[in-house]
């Protein structure tokens, strides 16, 4: 299985800043959300399918998805992108099987693309029965598909698929490990919350959005004091971490840690407990590249708000 580099690329709706970006750990492909980290102001009540859809025609189905994986030219590729993107959700199990299967970067690609457009919410259920699949490249999409979509139904599947990559040890796969974690948060676990601090230390850039949407459902008191725990004696880079998740998973409680930072010499900190303080007290997506002296001027209104 081959997963490339990740561009920063802003997500369809998770995000409220083009500036705040995340992406397909596969492709750099934006996870397409129905709500915000914040999801919090406004739940919608979704109606999560039980079966996929049959399709009207499944043996045209099938050549597409052979023209798509081909494309001898940019017309066929577009062509066959166009047509299975119609079939909506009936053509999604027949994507992922060839998904899991198929071996040329290009065609993964494609696929991906495809699968992108016609997977979302109302799928997690269903998505939830691949995390089995015998193929690590369908597994771990199906994965990190679904942890886009927070459902605390799937705790269970997910956990398990936790637990299967952590049975495998050092020869898991760091993708699938990674979206299982991420899956897991987002159902509401943090049994894979260490995958996913070594993520927001390596890989914040490219990963951050997804990690703030995924661990929106662990706020709370225990998940607060976790990550504060990771903060002491810790380096620049610790500290940085932890306030950059403390704005999806802290409580109003970590807001007396995260204060001490406003007046911190290091820009980079107090653009993180600035973000943190917008996550903890307004539910608010992160602001980044902002000018040192904008962040200034941020931290002394915080100041004055917590008061």
């Amino acid at each position: 299985m081959i997963w490339n580099g990740i561009t920063a690329v802003a997500l369809a709706a998770v995000c409220a800043s083009a500036s705040y970006a995340g992406q397909d750990p596969a492709s750099g492909k934006p996870p397409a959300a129905e709500q915000s980290p914040a999801g919090a102001k406004s739940k919608v009540q979704l109606d999560r399918i039980t079966a996929w859809p049959k399709p009207a025609d499944k043996s045209t189905l099938i050549v597409d998805i052979e023209r798509l994986c081909k494309a001898r030219t940019p017309e066929m590729g577009t062509q066959a992108h166009d047509a299975l993107k119609a079939c909506g959700a009936s053509a999604v199990p027949f994507l992922l099987e060839r998904f899991g299967k198929e071996r040329d970067k290009d065609a993964v690609e494609r696929l991906r693309e495809v699968l992108l457009e016609t997977t979302d919410a109302t799928q997690t259920r269903l998505l939830a029965k691949h995390f089995t699949s015998k193929s690590a490249a369908e597994r771990t999409f199906a994965l990190w598909r679904t942890a886009a979509f927070p459902d605390p139904e799937l705790v269970a599947p997910a956990n398990a698929a936790l637990e299967s990559v952590k049975k495998q040890g050092e020869k898991a796969d760091p993708d699938e490990s990674y979206s299982a974690a991420l899956c897991a948060a987002s159902a509401g676990s943090s049994q894979g919350m260490e995958y996913l601090w070594a993520a927001a230390l390596k890989q914040w850039d490219s990963r951050g959005v997804e990690i703030r949407t995924a661990i929106e459902p662990l706020r709370g008191p225990e998940a607060t004091k976790w990550a504060i725990e990771k903060a002491k004696d810790g380096a620049l880079k610790e500290k940085v971490a932890v306030l950059r998740l403390l704005a999806g998973l802290g409580d109003r409680s970590s807001t007396s840690f995260v204060r001490p930072f406003l007046d911190d010499s290091d820009n980079t900190l107090r653009v993180a407990a600035v973000n943190a303080l917008r996550g903890i007290v307004d539910g608010d997506l992160p602001l980044e590249q902002l000018p040192v002296f904008e962040v200034i001027e941020m931290a002394k209104q915080w100041k004055l708000k917590l008061i």
